[in-house]
């Protein structure tokens, strides 16, 4: 059994790595926004232009929609096929698909400015990719490029409090920093869309390339030890 030293060594690496996975989501998203693109980095409301779209019989923009979705989609299947499982576990190969996200936002820097579309399909796709990494920690359900859940169990979890069904413990601690990070992410988007434009997703793609690269390399030597 992990001792309590290993718990909370492993919970600063989910926290930190929670919090700078939805920073960059809640960046990218409000960035491409400001570029003139439809939302990326989640799906409901992009569902529901759809449907409008379907329904107002406009399938020029049904199809641009349509083309988010299906990125988005294959984001998450890459995932699914790179780290194996929705329970994190610090170990799995989250340093390739980190790089493979840091690819895909790269890719977005160099095309969105000739083609809006593709531009936002890529980072749709980039999403779709880091959302799928993690879905649950112990008990908990994670998120990092969309609020409707953490807003949800935030809410929830205040309620148990208020009542004394529970203390808030590390579960608040980590959903609070996530809403944090995406919040203060979507801030920094628009101030680099502002001054930066386009350019402003080599920023995420970078700092996903580093953080890759050094969990790719930390995760060869612990198993090269071992």
């Amino acid at each position: 059994m992990p001792s309590l030293k290993e718990h909370r060594f492993e919970f600063a690496i989910v926290l930190l790595g929670g919090l700078g996975l939805a920073g960059i989501a809640g960046y990218i998203n409000t960035l491409v926004i400001a570029l003139g693109a439809p939302p990326v980095t989640h799906l409901t409301g992009t569902i529901s232009r759809w449907s409008s779209d379907v329904g107002r019989g406009d399938m020029i923009d049904a199809q641009l929609i349509a083309g988010l979705v299906v990125a988005f989609i294959l984001g998450a299947i890459c995932s699914g096929m790179i780290v194996g499982s929705s329970t994190l576990h610090i170990g799995r190969r989250y340093g390739l698909a980190i790089l493979i996200e840091a690819v895909l936002l790269s890719l977005a820097a160099l095309l969105i400015d000739q083609s809006l579309i593709t531009g936002a399909m890529l980072t749709a796709g980039a999403a779709g990719l880091q959302n799928a990494m993690a879905a649950s920690y112990r008990s908990l359900i994670i998120r990092t490029t969309h609020l409707t859940g953490v807003i949800t169990d935030l809410g929830f979890q205040i309620g148990q409090f208020l009542t004394g069904h529970q203390r808030l413990g590390w579960e608040f601690v980590l959903l609070a920093s996530i809403l944090f990070a995406f919040v203060t992410g979507g801030v920094l988007g628009v101030i680099s869309a502002q001054r930066l434009g386009s350019n402003g997703l080599w920023l995420p793609a970078a700092l996903l390339g580093i953080a890759g690269t050094g969990y790719f390399l930390t995760r060869t030597v612990l198993r090269l030890r071992g």
